[in-house]
């Protein structure tokens, strides 16, 4: 682990130190690697280390051969002959300072940054908080730092001044978030939309918000954007040394969001305890479901689906809900799941993903689920409603239990309607007694004329197409249809009416699923 979180210098750290109290100073970048971990005297015939910046006179170090391996060299005077040119890193200084003194900024130096290292370690080792993180680090950047997430809401900032950032408190999770309007603003602004893939620290101009500051992206473990440190220069100008000391600090950000699974955006910890609150029951302002599903470009009046399952079935991870959400959102465009316990909830903005099924169709072979479906809807105040029809549709998936993957709400509503029906009464008290007869009737004398009326209904009385499905002639169709009115009472003028034929469908329905049960 402390390998992991060490922090080494560049000589660019040390010339920002120095450029401080010494003047007319030049350095010489070369390819400056951060691999310093001290300071010292160069003597004649001492073995040059990376891991050094070494104070030397021009004359000494001119006198060896210049080596293959990095070398971090701080010169009073004139340069070394032949140094120059081979990718080393020179810091020139005056030629009249004192060395021992030279020696003495150089080990402060060292001494601000590897304390400003211990103290991060620290908190990284007893697990803190990000917080604490950009708090130690205040000081030592002389400027004040936030981080935020992919949304622009601040997952910490400890110093706040006026001319930063905008933030408000959200109500329902206590986190900072930034207004819509200003977060509109950095979406269609054209270099912050190219700032989102780089992976080194940068300078973000003062064009948007009147100063620069540096930035450094936070990616996933898959190069997923989750958001970024932002070091301000309002306090103290920037320096070019801070830019590894902000990629240092970002991997420690980094590590601790990682290690307590926060790496997720604080956007969707807000957006998802909206939707968990409104399948609840709970209630939200228009404005308020309108300002949290504008943060992942959905609309009140988009099309929507709801989808119901559970990732216990799961056999590549049972029970692993979260990985399972996370897989959908990845596969599926348009997609946000979130879950209670094993109950998987997935909701896609149809304007976002037309061809959502064969995604969804995918998960489900593959994860052997079986799922239900809501109808669409349009209005996003009415989640609830839509979560239970994908509920009840899941129900009847799991009761049928046959080879299909899943059943929208569609295909069980009458089963669902037939059900509630037969909540306070028994299928045969509620059911048409016309029927009941004729099925009594054909018990009793081997006749068909219960099946006969159930084929002339549901062929909605069109005699031809019921004397085929019967295999009877039209003599014997009409013969059954008039025995049936002299039982039953029930005639054509009758079973055409809208309400009486819809009930005599109904009880139809009903009847037929209690034989086949």
């Amino acid at each position: 682990m402390a390998e992991d979180i060490r922090f080494l210098l560049n000589l660019q750290m040390i010339a920002d130190e120095l450029s401080g109290d010494l003047d007319n100073l030049q350095f010489f970048a070369g390819e400056d690697r951060q691999c310093l971990e001290g300071i010292c005297f160069y003597l004649p015939g001492m073995e040059l280390s990376s891991r050094n910046a070494y104070i030397g006179s021009p004359g000494d170090l001119a006198g060896i051969p210049v080596p293959e391996i990095h070398c971090s060299l701080i010169v009073p005077g004139s340069l070394p002959e032949g140094w120059s040119d081979k990718g080393h890193s020179i810091l020139r200084v005056p030629g009249d300072i004192n060395l021992l003194e030279l020696m003495n900024r150089c080990q402060r130096a060292f001494a601000r940054h590897m304390a400003w290292e211990e103290s991060l370690q620290s908190i990284v080792m007893r697990d803190g908080s990000v917080d604490e993180l950009c708090r130690a680090s205040y000081e030592y950047f002389q400027n004040p730092l936030f981080v935020h997430d992919s949304q622009l809401h601040a997952i910490a900032c400890p110093v706040w001044r006026v001319v930063m950032m905008a933030c408000e408190k959200d109500q329902l999770t206590g986190l900072w978030i930034t207004p819509l309007e200003e977060l509109n603003e950095f979406k269609t602004d054209k270099e912050y939309l190219s700032t989102l893939t780089t992976k080194k620290a940068q300078i973000f101009s003062a064009e948007l918000r009147g100063y620069r500051d540096i930035y450094v992206n936070i990616w996933d473990d898959n190069g997923k954007y989750e958001g970024r440190l932002v070091i301000c220069e309002i306090e103290h100008p920037l320096k070019k040394g801070q830019f590894a000391a902000a990629e240092y600090l970002a991997g420690l950000i980094r590590l601790i969001l990682s290690r307590r699974g926060h790496l997720e955006k604080t956007y969707k910890r807000t957006l998802y305890q909206l939707l968990d609150g409104l399948i609840r029951g709970k209630e939200f302002s228009d404005s308020e479901i309108e300002r949290r599903i504008a943060q992942c470009g959905w609309k009140m009046d988009d099309p929507y689906i709801c989808i119901r399952m559970d990732a216990e079935e799961w056999e590549g991870s049972p029970g692993s809900s979260a990985s399972v959400c996370s897989h959908v959102e990845a596969r599926v465009a348009g997609s946000r799941a979130c879950y209670d316990d094993n109950k998987i909830c997935i909701f896609i903005n149809l304007a976002q993903n037309t061809h959502y099924t064969s995604d969804i169709a995918a998960i489900l072979r593959d994860g052997l689920f079986k799922a239900g479906f809501s109808n669409v809807f349009r209005d996003f105040t009415r989640l609830r409603d839509y979560y239970l029809q994908a509920s009840r549709a899941l129900e009847y998936c799991r009761k049928r239990n046959d080879t299909r993957w899943y059943y929208t709400f569609d295909d069980i509503a009458m089963e669902y309607l037939a059900d509630r029906c037969c909540g306070e009464f028994e299928p045969e008290e509620l059911c048409a007694s016309e029927l009941k007869s004729l099925r009594e009737y054909d018990e009793e004398n081997r006749t068909e004329l219960y099946k006969t009326l159930c084929t002339y209904l549901l062929n909605e009385r069109n005699t031809v197409a019921t004397s085929a499905q019967l295999y009877v002639g039209r003599s014997t169709l009409f013969y059954r249809l008039r025995k049936i009115k002299e039982i039953t009472g029930l005639d054509a003028q009758s079973m055409s009416e809208p309400v009486r034929n819809l009930y005599l469908r109904l009880s139809i329905f009903i009847m037929e699923r209690e034989t086949k049960s």
